[in-house]
């Protein structure tokens, strides 16, 4: 007699799907630890479950390969930085500029309360791009950057009254070499004061690409505040 699928075994695949998703998070906390510490190139599977202290073979349960946890690794990276930009944004009501420099100095805060961090990150674009087969993860890492900057300039823009002269994905691509470009050159000199008046500047540049209203096209009144797909 064929038994037929009921709401427990539904309950259980539910649960074992979050018990996953924690045990991921976990392991992609013990892998940054590994990679701050001793490197990208150190973050095997194995030292990953060594510093978590599980066996190889939970790890393998939970990613597919060590490409996967990388790649986990590295939007980890790039999502707390989105997130600390939109969060500042929150508690913003005045001008466009004044939302542009909450969010990039959000992003900075997260960005420099760790500088082995940021290490990792660049570390993770240049090791993915010299080694065969994995070039996906650092193109998943600047889509990802990609997304949150999107959706940060264009919650910016509407919580400020203002609509972009130029297209969303453009003005993220710019901003995304911006703070590549700042966040590197702290590394390298450690001028905090430097960058954040980067930063600022980036801020009144930027704003010179949006004017107040909303959008409109061919077919009537553009809705910007809508995430970007």
């Amino acid at each position: 007699m064929t038994r037929t699928r009921g709401a427990d075994d539904d309950a259980g695949m539910a649960t074992a799907r979050m018990d996953k998703q924690e045990r991921r998070k976990t392991l992609v906390d013990a892998a940054v630890g590994v990679a701050e510490r001793e490197g990208v190139p150190a973050m095997s599977i194995r030292r990953v479950a060594e510093a978590a202290d599980v066996s190889l073979g939970l790890v393998h349960y939970c990613f597919n390969d060590r490409n996967d946890l990388v790649a986990a690794v590295a939007q980890r990276c790039v999502a707390e930085l989105g997130k600390a930009g939109l969060d500042a944004l929150s508690a913003v009501e005045d001008t466009l500029v004044a939302a542009l420099r909450a969010g990039v100095r959000g992003m900075w805060t997260a960005l420099s309360a760790s500088r082995a961090r940021q290490l990792v990150t660049y570390e993770i674009t240049t090791y993915s791009l010299r080694q065969h087969g994995e070039h996906a993860v650092a193109v998943g890492q600047y889509e990802v950057g990609q997304q949150a900057v999107e959706a940060f300039l264009t919650r910016a823009a509407h919580n400020s009254g203002n609509h972009w002269t130029r297209p969303v994905p453009e003005l993220a691509g710019m901003t995304l070499a911006l703070i590549d470009g700042v966040c590197l050159r702290w590394l390298v000199d450690g001028d905090e004061e430097g960058a954040l008046a980067r930063l600022d500047g980036f801020a009144e540049t930027m704003a010179r690409h949006a004017a107040p209203g909303v959008a409109t096209d061919e077919t009537g009144p553009v809705d910007e505040a809508a995430e970007p797909s």
